[in-house]
């Protein structure tokens, strides 16, 4: 079977295209993007795609990427392929975020392809890496010390990522263009070996291929699939385990039964902390083995609480582990009466109107999602906020005042969830602690003649 049909029979049996799809091609004019573009440009009549590409300068090598520019320009012209040139500082934005230059690229690139395929309504992003790229990547992850799901290696499709070049090595790809008569451009930073990949490519995999096993390539390949297959079983398992063991709250800090979470495998275990690390965490970083040690033993209740990467705080309370920001919730919106609010944060909408008169029965049930008050106590404008220092409200039924924070501590209202809790005040102050209680000073009474009704619904 020839090349193209290879990819072709590849895109079909793994469903990576289907019939109108937009694609973006992420172009860089080097062999394996070329013939990637030229191969779906072949596909573009059958399955009726619209394709685009993007080429971006990552301002390493000037004159290189300049005539880069012109290749992509030009072979894109030819094809009838949209192209996006984006042009970045890698080296500043590495310095910036402290992180290697390798990293910090791959991450910009990744989210250039996220924002573009936004803008132009791509349902897919085609990538061209390779059989010879999956080796390169597993023998990486293997010494840097990787576990087994870093072992699984590149996937064929994740998201809107594709890969339709997953099965050629990169000497089909060279066969490929030259029976196509194809030109490409070749980055000479490839063959220089202080880069961690380029190292792996040109000298440790030929060494090993020349002294130790020939066929090493298909052996990582092997180990890669068997370990795959069986991640997915793992995985299961441990995706089980979470859902018994997590609950989240509603502005995303997760919450762990610790006395469950105790009855699994340590295996199991580290895999639910991984997934909980990645949920609440803003980074995408992979928390260590040795993190994730931590974070079981205060589980455990052999630590109070750590801090993890992220700017996260991890504590138990009681029975329960808490994930989540260090840093407090704050909102702050007003809210007219008769409309709705949405707080972000919480992923919840607060509604207030006006009811016609009727029943003036007041609603006493705790801890309820709707409360009625006398509008006429009321002292607009209504604010829905988070809880303030030294907040003070008089619960219904109450004669004197009581700090909200004590109120919470008596309700048992650990203290990590303690600052999702709102309040909507008016210029007087705190008129109902949501979801809790209403100030005594605006509850129905005989004299009532407008009423209020305030509620919330979480999303």
């Amino acid at each position: 079977m020839d090349m193209y049909n290879k990819v072709r029979q590849t895109i079909i049996d793994n469903s990576l295209l289907s019939a109108e799809d937009s694609v973006l091609i992420a172009l860089s004019g080097g062999p394996d993007s070329v013939a990637l573009l030229h191969i779906l440009t072949r596909l573009r009549n059958s399955l009726r795609l619209n394709l685009n590409a993007i080429y971006i300068n990552h301002g390493l090598r000037p004159r290189a990427a300049a005539k880069e520019e012109l290749f992509c320009a030009a072979l894109c012209q030819k094809f009838d392929v949209n192209l996006r040139l984006v042009a970045v500082d890698i080296k500043a934005l590495a310095t910036g975020s402290k992180k290697g230059i390798e990293e910090t690229a791959r991450n910009f690139r990744y989210e250039q392809f996220e924002k573009l395929a936004a803008e132009l309504n791509c349902s897919k992003v085609a990538l061209g890496h390779h059989f010879d790229d999956r080796v390169e990547t597993i023998l990486f992850r293997f010494l840097r010390g990787t576990g087994p799901a870093g072992l699984k290696g590149i996937p064929m499709s994740r998201g809107k990522i594709i890969r339709p070049l997953f099965d050629l090595t990169k000497q089909e790809i060279f066969d490929y263009l030259k029976k196509q008569n194809l030109k490409y451009c070749l980055d000479k930073s490839n063959s220089q070996t202080e880069f961690k990949r380029n190292y792996i490519r040109n000298r440790l995999l030929p060494e090993i291929r020349t002294k130790l096993n020939p066929a090493v390539d298909r052996g990582i390949i092997s180990l890669s699939e068997i370990i795959s297959e069986e991640e997915l079983y793992l995985e299961k398992i441990a995706d089980e385990a979470y859902k018994k063991c997590v609950t989240r709250s509603p502005a995303g800090k997760l919450v762990l039964a610790s006395e469950r979470f105790a009855g699994y495998d340590l295996w199991v275990q580290r895999r639910v902390i991984r997934r909980c690390i990645a949920e609440v965490s803003k980074t995408q970083l992979t928390p260590s083995k040795e993190v994730v040690g931590r974070v079981i033993e205060v589980a455990a209740g052999k630590k109070k609480a750590v801090s993890v990467p992220g700017n996260l705080e991890c504590q138990r309370i009681g029975q329960e582990l808490y994930l989540h920001q260090k840093a407090p919730l704050t909102f702050l919106e007003r809210i007219e009466i008769g409309s709705k609010c949405k707080i972000e944060v919480l992923g919840a909408t607060l509604s207030v109107k006006l009811l016609k008169q009727g029943n003036q029965s007041l609603l006493k049930k705790r801890q309820s999602p709707d409360v009625i008050v006398d509008f006429g106590k009321v002292r607009p404008p209504l604010l829905v906020r988070s809880i303030r220092a030294g907040d003070r409200f008089c619960p219904l039924g109450l004669k004197g005042s009581k700090k909200v924070s004590d109120y919470l501590v008596d309700r048992k209202v650990s203290r990590p969830l303690r600052d999702e809790v709102p309040v909507v005040a008016d210029r007087k102050g705190i008129i109902w602690l949501v979801g809790y209680e209403i100030d005594e000073r605006v509850k129905m009474d005989s004299t009532t003649t407008e009423r209020l009704k305030i509620g919330i619904k979480y999303s």
